[in-house]
């Protein structure tokens, strides 16, 4: 396991980058996630694709020369030539996040290095993930590379079923709202089989028409639908900081999960509250 992913600021052990060149970013789009994130498109001359689950390197320079580099989490599908987003969480103290999520503005320059990183993907129909339903465990801005595997997903049409659990401190810290809302009631308005379920797990603040109360992830928040074929045959992917892949991970394995159908990701160095 590797602490790296979605929106890694100040990560250690990011995976080897050993025949990954730089190339030169240009900011062409963005728009904010929540009260403290935002994502980036850049266009990428000579950019090859991508997988969903994937991650970048990112490389600011300053005048001076002095250069900082993170890691963060592919955030769409590669469909387009040339384009690469990626999603950012602010980090206040933080010492790239806050250029990123503040201050880049369109036409802005910097350097990524990618794709990275094989092991955490899902790209639906992979014959080398296996049958079965899938199972996308978030923490926090780790819901990152799920919600580009969910957009993969609804872009290939693909029917398997699928759950994303994602867990928040609150409302204000929700990513992908009007996607995830309009994910998981399709084009019919209201929820089908062929539909991702989502739940939304908050930790602190919750909204006034949420059935269930603040709490961290619990036993029953995995727990796949009773209509589901080989629950613990699902392909489950976790992705968070350090502490919530830890609990996620240990409540997996209470419900009979062994551990080769569960692949997580980790961000960031300290494994905040998530």
């Amino acid at each position: 396991m590797r602490l790296s992913g979605a929106a890694v600021e100040d990560s250690h052990g990011t995976a080897p980058t050993s025949g990954k060149r730089w190339l030169k970013a240009t900011l062409i789009g963005l728009h904010s996630q929540s009260r403290h994130s935002r994502t980036l498109a850049f266009r990428v001359p000579g950019w090859t694709g991508h997988a969903p689950g994937q991650h970048v390197d990112v490389r600011l320079t300053a005048a001076d020369g002095y250069s900082a580099q993170r890691s963060y989490s592919l955030a769409e599908p590669s469909t387009t030539p040339d384009r690469v987003a990626i999603t950012v969480d602010l980090l206040p103290h933080g010492e790239v996040s806050p250029y990123l999520v503040e201050t880049m503005e369109i036409g802005d320059e910097l350097d990524v290095r990618g794709p990275i990183g094989g092991w955490f993907t899902w790209t639906p129909g992979d014959p080398g993930i296996g049958p079965g339903p899938v199972l996308l465990v978030a923490g926090g801005s780790g819901v990152v590379p799920l919600m580009t595997m969910l957009l993969a997903r609804k872009r290939a049409e693909d029917r398997t079923p699928t759950m994303l659990v994602y867990s928040l401190r609150g409302p204000r810290d929700l990513m992908y709202g009007r996607e995830l809302s309009e994910m998981s009631v399709g084009r019919s308005g209201s929820r089908t089989e062929s539909d991702p379920e989502v739940r939304l797990v908050y930790t602190r603040v919750v909204p006034e028409t949420h059935p269930r109360p603040a709490s961290h992830l619990r036993r029953e928040d995995i727990a796949l639908p009773s209509a589901w074929p080989a629950h613990l045959a699902a392909r489950v992917f976790v992705c968070g900081s350090s502490s919530f892949v830890e609990h996620a991970t240990g409540l997996l394995r209470a419900e009979g999960y062994p551990d080769d159908r569960i692949r997580t990701e980790r961000f960031g160095p300290t494994g905040a509250d998530r």
